[in-house]
């Protein structure tokens, strides 16, 4: 069953908040790109929940959404940085916090998926 597996959980809360957050910076009109990349982010962790089956790919599509999520810190801390009060200006505070909570989600989910792998090739062994 689909929810039985804490990767599938893990993979939910990740693409629950990434929506939360993409909402939240749909609100304020010169985050598009930050909006964009939550919403993509969500969409690729329920893609991924539901393609459950085929783990490799899985896998695949966790670590792409990684790669997201780096690269949305990227941008955040570039536009941080660009912002005419520096480093100084206030931030919109969980936002810039999100995709580093993210990426440890989808590292605990990659890690559970490996184990399922392991474990149904180690049964295939046996028949």
């Amino acid at each position: 069953m689909l929810i039985q597996r804490i990767q599938s959980i893990y993979l939910a809360i990740i693409g629950i908040l990434s929506f939360v957050i993409g909402f939240i910076t749909d609100f304020i009109p010169e985050d598009w790109a930050d909006m964009f990349l939550f919403f993509f982010i969500g969409l690729l962790s329920f893609f991924s929940l539901f393609s459950f089956k085929k783990r490799k790919i899985q896998i695949k599509i966790n670590y792409l959404n990684i790669i997201i999520n780096v690269v949305l810190i990227g941008y955040m801390v570039y536009h941080l940085l660009s912002s005419p009060g520096g480093a100084f200006s206030p931030m919109k505070g969980v936002e810039f916090f999100v995709p580093v909570l993210l990426i440890i989600l989808l590292a605990m989910a990659n890690k559970y998926i490996n184990k399922d792998e392991k474990l149904i090739k180690s049964v295939d062994r046996f028949r």
